[in-house]
């Protein structure tokens, strides 16, 4: 490599100081998390039969008696993981606390209403808890990313 490709500890920024093709992929793919995740609110709240028909029907039931705080958590989840991998995207420092935004209220959705509050264990099923718990997972790693590339000055 030359001295001006040579990539630093983290693969996601090159000697000269720009991105590499790695950062990129990572900033599609928080967008692309955060869609799927507006896909799966609309899915649901919008009552899509074939969507529900995978879904254990106490998770409609709890989902369907969420209070307006929950909903909100969702939404801020689903909104900090797009508006992260856009901000990732213009390699504003920005990012950092929208794709941390992600995991908090993920958690504090799920865990703190979801499995505390509500039928939650019942809700999910063992592979609702399993995928919730690995989304969860993916979130903060995406967090951890954007930090990591705020603190190599990626992100200005």
């Amino acid at each position: 490599m030359s001295e001006n490709t040579t990539v630093n500890k983290n693969d996601s920024i090159k000697e000269d100081g720009k991105p590499t093709f790695l950062f990129w992929i990572v900033s599609l793919l928080a967008i692309i998390w955060g869609a799927f995740g507006l896909i799966d609110y609309y899915m649901i709240t919008t009552g899509n039969a074939e969507y529900i028909a995978q879904l254990p029907a106490a998770f409609k039931e709890m989902v369907d008696s969420f209070p307006i705080w929950r909903t909100g958590l969702w939404m801020a989840s689903i909104g900090g993981a797009i508006i992260g991998g856009l901000l990732m995207l213009l390699r504003s420092e920005w990012a950092v606390p929208f794709l941390w935004l992600v995991p908090i209220t993920m958690v504090i959705g799920f865990v703190g209403y979801d499995l505390l509050m509500a039928n939650g264990i019942e809700a999910y099923g063992t592979y609702g808890l399993i995928a919730s718990t690995i989304m969860i997972l993916i979130s903060l790693i995406l967090a951890l990313y954007a930090a990591g590339c705020d603190e190599d000055d990626i992100l200005t």
